[in-house]
């Protein structure tokens, strides 16, 4: 497609395109935490108001003119790699056939040390990949090890993208295309290695909505916080 195809399609793409991020679904609410009640009800509910929820792979093409957006689309992510993914969101979005993606510490799916600030849940091994991807889910990288990218050297940068990456891809028997930056902090010279290293897409935290002319290695997403209600939930989307 010519670039005035693309810059056509672009137009057509909706202003308020809406990217969640979750962390963990858990029984102990907490701004990382969803219940899986609450989780739940939030994917109830965006099925019942007309909600598209849609990939990441799917936004991908829609910004590349290759396929429209439903009319209503929004994106469902989790960062880490947490265990209450598998155990108790996975069933609820596989009731409605939602897509979504996790973001995978590769270091952690290793069994390595946690930071004390992570260790409010468990975290899911590599074999535990398999079985999301069998559910729909769509495996990222969230580096080797977590660590903010803006606060290494060229080299480290690099080592977090591409080794996470090849780590991944080695597991799972497919390519990895999506990226997320650790703490939402990403740098240009962290964007233009994942742009290098074959990610089609990174995202950040930045509490904001993606319009039709996003730089889809700068997509900003939304935290679903587990204390709000779906009230909150509701308006949050609503705008």
């Amino acid at each position: 497609m010519g670039s005035w195809e693309t810059l056509v399609a672009r137009l057509r793409t909706p202003l308020r395109l809406p990217i969640l991020y979750y962390h963990e679904i858990g029984p102990e609410r907490g701004k990382h935490v969803v219940h899986p009640d609450d989780f739940a009800a939030q994917m109830d509910w965006l099925a019942g108001e007309g909600y598209g929820v849609i990939g990441l792979d799917a936004l991908v093409a829609a910004y590349a003119g290759r396929r429209a957006l439903p009319v209503r689309p929004v994106l469902v992510t989790f960062d880490d790699g947490r265990s209450g993914v598998l155990r108790h969101a996975l069933p609820a979005l596989a009731r409605h056939g939602f897509p979504s993606t996790l973001y995978a510490v590769t270091d952690w799916l290793d069994g390595a040390a946690v930071p004390e600030v992570e260790r409010y849940s468990g975290f899911l091994g590599w074999k535990d990949l398999a079985s999301l991807r069998a559910g729909g889910m769509t495996i990222g990288s969230h580096t080797r090890s977590h660590r903010t990218l803006k606060k290494l050297p060229p080299h480290e940068v690099e080592r977090e993208i591409v080794d996470s990456k090849r780590r991944l891809e080695d597991a799972l028997g497919e390519p990895v295309h999506h990226f997320s930056y650790p703490k939402g902090r990403s740098t240009p010279h962290a964007r233009r290695v994942a742009r290098r290293a074959g990610y089609h897409t990174a995202v950040s935290t930045g509490e904001r909505w993606n319009g039709r002319f996003a730089r889809l290695h700068e997509l900003g997403r939304l935290r679903v916080d587990g204390r709000e209600s779906l009230g909150d939930f509701a308006a949050r989307l609503a705008g």
